[in-house]
C-alpha cells in the first residue's frame, strides 16, 4: 500500500469515527445535561417501554441505513464519507436513487431515536441543529464541489432526487 492511499484510509477511518463519536456519546450526552437545566426527568431513560423501543427501533434504521450508506462509498464510490477521500465514482444506487444524502439522514434518525430513547428534548434540539448545519454545508459547500466533479450526471441528479426526505408518493401528493 502506498502512502497516499495509507493517508487516505487513515483520514477517512478518523472522520467515520469523529463523526459516530458525536452522533452516538456527545450529543446523547450534552443533550441530557443541558435537559438538566429545564427538564426535570428523574429518568436517564423514558419511563414507557413502548418510548424506549420505539427510540431503538429509529436508533436501528438509522444505523443500518448508515452502514449501507458507507458501503456504497467503499465499494460502488471508491472512496470514503471523508471529504479529504471523497467517493471518486458517482454513486445512484440503493438509497441514493431516493435521495441525495441518505448518510445525512441516517445520522438524524439516530439522533431523533436517541432524543426518543433518553427522552431529551435537547437532544430532539441538536438533531435540528445538526440538520440545519449540515443543510447549510451541503447547499454551500458539498454540492456546487460535486457539480464540479461529476459535471451534467449530477445535474441531472440534483432536478431529479430530493436532497433529503425521499419522494415515496406520486407527485400528485407533493403539492
Amino acid at each position: 500500500m502506498n502512502k497516499y492511499l495509507a493517508k487516505e484510509n487513515v483520514i477517512g477511518l478518523t472522520t467515520v469515527i469523529s463523526v459516530q463519536a458525536v452522533i452516538w456519546v456527545i450529543a446523547p450526552l450534552l443533550g441530557k445535561y443541558i435537559d438538566s437545566f429545564y427538564v426535570h426527568y428523574p429518568h436517564v431513560l423514558a419511563a414507557s417501554t413502548f418510548v424506549i423501543i420505539l427510540g431503538v427501533c429509529v436508533i436501528l434504521l438509522g444505523a443500518l441505513l448508515g452502514a449501507w450508506t458507507v458501503v456504497l462509498f467503499k465499494v460502488k464510490g471508491k472512496g470514503t464519507p471523508s471529504p479529504g477521500s471523497p467517493p471518486k465514482e458517482f454513486i445512484v444506487t440503493g438509497p441514493y436513487k431516493f435521495s441525495r444524502n441518505p448518510m445525512v439522514m441516517a445520522g438524524l434518525l439516530i439522533m431523533i431515536g436517541e432524543s426518543i430513547f433518553y427522552y431529551s428534548p435537547s437532544t430532539f434540539g441538536l438533531a435540528i441543529l445538526f440538520i440545519v448545519v449540515l443543510y447549510l454545508y451541503i447547499r454551500h459547500v458539498e454540492e456546487p464541489e460535486l457539480k464540479e466533479r461529476f459535471g451534467q450526471p449530477y445535474n441531472d441528479y440534483l432536478k431529479n432526487v430530493p436532497r433529503f426526505i425521499p419522494k415515496l408518493l406520486p407527485d400528485i401528493w407533493w403539492w
